[in-house]
């Protein structure tokens, strides 16, 4: 039997679109404070990052967790190390195939500000993160709206960097890509492509990128 075409692209944010600098912020961190990077790697691990990702804690809170106070001086060191990831230089040639949507467990207060500072936020038809969504992956939840908006899980392709991720993706029946190495899987992204159907709308499912701010299951 025949497979589905790809009809939406679906990527992950740190380490494909962009730079995964959160270890790297650690250690500067650890730096700075004279702490043990190991026990900040910790502190988020264990008492952080899941609430962070599903939005139950807010900034104050988490940064509360994290640093003990002086947010602002570590949110603009956090952002200053992000650099653009290499899936980027890719996108513009994509979004004219498929839709593009980013899946990311992330805060949307963090996120979009970043997409639009380096200027590729227009280049998404939706952002799904994971504070609004409340469910991050590699949660099944955290995949729903994409089985909603495409006929077959098939017809999806996701690519992150986390092998779990990447996992979760296939047990749902999407097709996947272990964004793993530099640019490798870049060929392997492209070769799917290929087999988009021509006569299929560009954009048929695709939904407005800036509605990811009041995404439905929030």
């Amino acid at each position: 039997m025949s497979k589905p075409a790809v009809e939406l692209l679906v990527l992950d944010v740190h380490g494909v679109v962009l730079s995964d600098h959160l270890p790297k912020f650690f250690e500067e961190f650890a730096v700075r404070t004279g702490e043990r990077v190991d026990d900040v790697r910790r502190r988020w691990r264990k008492g952080i990052r899941t609430p962070a990702w599903k939005g139950e804690i807010d900034d104050e809170e988490l940064w509360r967790r994290l640093t003990g106070g002086g947010a602002h001086r570590w949110r603009e060191l956090l952002e200053a190390g992000y650099q653009l990831g290499p899936a980027a230089p890719h996108l513009a040639r994509w979004s004219a195939r498929v839709p593009i949507w980013l899946l990311s467990n992330h805060r949307t207060g963090w996120l979009l500000p970043r997409l639009r500072r380096f200027g590729i936020y227009d280049l998404f038809d939706q952002v799904l993160v994971s504070d609004v969504i409340g469910a991050a992956k590699p949660d099944a939840g955290a995949f729903a709206l994409i089985g909603e908006h495409v006929g077959q899980p098939q017809a999806a392709l996701f690519v992150d960097d986390q092998t779990c991720n990447v996992e979760a993706a296939r047990r749902l029946g999407l097709r996947a890509v272990h964004a793993a190495g530099p640019t490798d899987w870049i060929a392997t992204v492209d070769a799917y492509l290929d087999s988009v159907i021509e006569e299929s709308p560009r954009g048929a499912i695709a939904t407005n990128a800036a509605s990811a701010q009041n995404a439905p299951v929030s």
